[in-house]
């Protein structure tokens, strides 16, 4: 096994052992690291497998590479042994598995993800060279998002469901690669797969998305109006409408973005504005970003150079130039 302390990423691979312990070693990694399971394969001898392991605050985000085809079972015996019930979040990146879980049978193939209740009991085979995700959720953490994830289990989700494709896209964007350095705090990833996976689960309605494209354009409005306030933010906007921080971030998740993306869009296209404005032509441009909601002028130059290619200052002599 190999850390990363500084990034927090765990690596297991039994290219770390002698070929004939490899398969063991695999199984124990597994029941040790992810869940107790009962494993069986064709081939035990130079058996191929990794592991790398991501902790997202309260998730466990799991990458998984096995080359040899497997049998599977979640046990009673197991599970009475577990510290924690938990969910499983699969997403398969390649080959094929077939399930027998909650008294279904389903198979579940590349860009498709499932919900799956580690504290019942299952059965799968894996094909030979098989990727894929494995999202390990607290199901109490999980029930803060949705009323009745157990509904959800085994329910097969494809780009063809509501929201399907905005999960599947974010659980693909998901990699070894692009999680080593998160622009964001590792639990606003999280947060954000599980407000997709309620969107993509729960049954859509002409009611339901009507109010809430009411509900996102309304508080989009608010923030326009208070942009300026440096203070605003995701808790203070919720209680101003009657609803949860959680239920807030799911909102702007199913548009693509985030409440921070779109307060930074408000804040940039007012500095815009007014530095293109003459009345603002004697306001000096720190005193823009303030009144902008910027608390520091040199961050405001950094982001509006990212958005427009120009810094405030330079922006501000083009527009001012005579015709």
């Amino acid at each position: 096994m190999r850390t990363d302390v500084a990034r927090q990423l765990r690596y297991w691979s039994t290219a770390t052992v002698e070929p004939h312990r490899a398969f063991s070693f695999w199984v124990d990694t597994i029941c040790a690291e992810l869940v107790e399971l009962q494993v069986k394969t064709c081939r035990t001898e130079n058996f191929e497998a990794w592991m790398l392991q991501k902790a997202l605050g309260s998730v466990s985000l799991n990458f998984i590479y096995t080359r040899e085809p497997q049998d599977v079972w979640r046990t009673r015996e197991a599970i009475g042994r577990s510290r924690e019930a938990r969910f499983d979040l699969l997403y398969v990146r390649s080959g094929v598995f077939t399930f027998d879980h909650y008294g279904r049978s389903f198979a579940l193939g590349p860009d498709e993800c499932v919900l799956i209740d580690s504290s019942e009991p299952y059965f799968f085979q894996s094909s030979e060279l098989a990727t894929g995700t494995s999202l390990q959720m607290p199901q109490k953490w999980l029930r803060s998002w949705m009323a009745a994830p157990q509904d959800n289990i085994a329910k097969v989700v494809t780009g063809e469901a509501p929201w399907g494709r905005a999960l599947l896209a974010t659980l693909g964007a998901l990699s070894p690669r692009s999680v080593e350095n998160l622009a964001l705090p590792a639990e606003v990833v999280s947060e954000q797969v599980a407000s997709l996976l309620t969107l993509a689960l729960s049954p859509a309605t002409g009611h339901t998305d009507t109010h809430s494209r009411k509900l996102l354009a309304k508080i989009k409005e608010g923030l326009r109006e208070q942009a300026h306030d440096e203070t605003l933010s995701p808790a203070e906007v919720a209680k101003r409408h009657g609803i949860s921080k959680r239920y807030l971030h799911a909102l702007f998740a199913t548009t693509g973005t985030t409440f921070s993306k779109e307060l930074m869009n408000v804040r940039l296209e007012r500095a815009l504005r007014h530095l293109g404005d003459p009345q603002f032509s004697t306001v000096s441009i720190s005193e823009i970003a303030w009144r902008c909601g910027f608390t520091d002028s040199s961050h405001f130059a950094r982001r509006f150079h990212q958005r427009y290619g120009l810094s405030p200052r330079a922006y501000r002599r083009e527009t001012a130039l005579p015709s």
